[in-house]
């Protein structure tokens, strides 16, 4: 009996062991062609319109001269708030380019008395008409901008004078989407509108205007 129940208990043992590895060695049946396929990581989708705002802070440049006034700077800084909207397509799996217009308004002026003429000079608003090219980074994009853009200049004292100007940006930023519809950025303008001569009260003045922007903004991509 003793000797029954050894063997017994020796088989079980050898059957124990032994199971596993037999298990491994046994083929694999077909995987079900029903089963839901693995669901890959999402990727941002950047192509698409957009629009949104902006907000920051404008400093503008004027180097002028004059009969009676002299070589002068008028240099004025203020709010820029403004609104923008664009396209954006993608070209390869992290390069894109796209167009983007913004109009905003431009809280700058700066008064003077160049050679003792009092002087008042200001812009209103900015509006650029640019081309994007950036470098996606899954949810982040870097880019260039570049184009051409127009402001109002306006001089005043005795009298007024002001014109409409064009002239042309570059710049760059930084932007990542906060969700599938919703991005955040963060950039810099430059824009160059060259010299013009105004008139105003009796005095004629010849000036520049150079303008630096550095603004965020928020935008809804479609």
């Amino acid at each position: 009996m003793k000797r029954l129940l050894g063997t017994l208990l020796a088989g079980t043992m050898i059957t124990a062991i032994a199971a596993p590895a037999m298990a491994a060695d046994l083929p694999m049946g077909d995987p079900d062609p029903y089963a839901a396929a693995p669901v890959p990581a999402e990727r941002f989708y950047w192509t698409g319109f957009y629009f949104g705002g902006t907000l920051g802070y404008g400093w503008g440049q004027r180097d002028a001269r004059g009969a009676g006034v002299g070589n002068f700077d008028l240099d004025s800084a203020g709010l820029n708030a403004g609104v923008h909207a664009g396209y954006n397509h993608m070209m390869a799996p992290n390069f894109l380019i796209g167009l983007e217009a913004d109009l905003s308004y431009s809280d700058q002026s700066k008064r003077g008395a160049p050679g003792g003429v009092a002087t008042r000079a200001s812009s209103n608003w900015i509006s650029t008409y640019r081309a994007r090219a950036g470098y996606v980074m899954d949810n982040v994009m870097i880019y260039g901008t570049g184009g051409f853009a127009m402001a109002d200049r306006k001089w005043s004292g005795a009298g007024s004078d002001s014109n409409v100007d064009f002239g042309w940006t570059l710049g760059g930023g930084v932007e990542t989407m906060l969700s599938p519809n919703m991005t955040a950025r963060a950039e810099y303008l430059y824009a160059d509108f060259g010299k013009e001569t105004f008139t105003f009260g009796g005095t004629s003045v010849r000036s520049d205007f150079d303008e630096h922007i550095g603004r965020v903004g928020v935008s809804y991509k479609f």
